[in-house]
């Protein structure tokens, strides 16, 4: 609709004017506070489409409490989490993160979830921590 829209235009025109080191406050300063974890993690995820968030994201330390958020109780706060997540994913840094904080474990439930987007960003998650994980094993053993 016209406010999804709207709002999309604001967030990729305020993604470099400051809207990640905000989100990236928040993410932690705001950890106890269910209702607002679900909104920060689903900014977060939106913002992931633009430029180079993925990675300032990852270099300001979000993965880490984003993969917290997966062991929510709240249903909006872990898929929120789960999609941001997946976006972040695509960033090799951010697997590592991910693999080293261990949310396979966590992604591995959703997949067997009855929302099927939840499952989809859950399993590409997981693929793209694997895909990682096996180009590290190629690279150590000389193959």
């Amino acid at each position: 609709g016209i406010n999804a829209e709207y709002g999309e235009a604001v967030v990729s025109t305020q993604s470099t004017g400051g809207v990640v080191p905000i989100l990236s406050k928040l993410v932690v300063a705001h950890a106890g506070d269910e209702y607002v974890k679900g909104h920060i993690a689903d900014a977060i995820g939106r913002c992931c489409i633009w430029g180079n968030n993925r990675k300032e994201f990852g270099s300001r330390g979000v993965v880490k409490p984003l993969v917290r958020y997966l062991k929510s109780k709240d249903t909006f706060v872990y898929k929120a989490a789960a999609m941001a997540l997946f976006h972040l994913s695509l960033e090799p840094e951010n697997c590592v993160v991910m693999h080293e904080n261990h949310a396979k474990q966590w992604l591995v439930n959703m997949v067997g979830d009855d929302d099927w987007i939840l499952q989809e960003a859950a399993a590409g998650c997981i693929a793209n921590i694997r895909h990682l994980a096996l180009a590290n094993d190629i690279s150590k053993s000389g193959r």
